[in-house]
């Protein structure tokens, strides 16, 4: 007969509880800039104000292939999706700044002005 067990798994037990950096009660959260765990907003603001971190993750960062996962490659979709966006906006004002100066219009234009008496 065929066990209905599948096969070993890395199973992880329950996280180790570990302390707010903080105030050491119980940490719930974990800073995505640098990993410091806290256990509330109040907590996250002393920890940014004493340490000038951002809370905002390194999105160029390596990533050892064992710790890429769906999430990361959402990260990474995204990073490059604001990547072509940039380039495009960038691409559209360049139109759009060459655009009166294709038309003859814009500074220095000609028209011989007035002079002489």
């Amino acid at each position: 007969a065929r066990s209905r067990t599948s096969p070993a798994r890395k199973r992880t037990s329950c996280p180790t509880m570990t302390a707010c950096h903080a105030c050491s009660s119980e940490a719930k959260y974990r800073c995505p800039g640098c990993g410091t765990q806290s256990c509330s907003l109040a907590c996250v603001k002393k920890h940014k104000e004493a340490t000038q971190c951002s809370g905002k993750r390194d999105v160029t960062a390596f990533r050892a292939i064992g710790e890429f996962d769906d999430a990361s490659v959402v990260s990474d979709y995204h990073f490059l999706e604001a990547g072509l966006r940039s380039v495009d906006s960038a691409a559209r004002t360049a139109a759009t700044l060459a655009a009166p100066a294709a038309r003859g219009g814009g500074r220095g234009g000609g028209g011989g002005g007035g002079g002489g008496g």
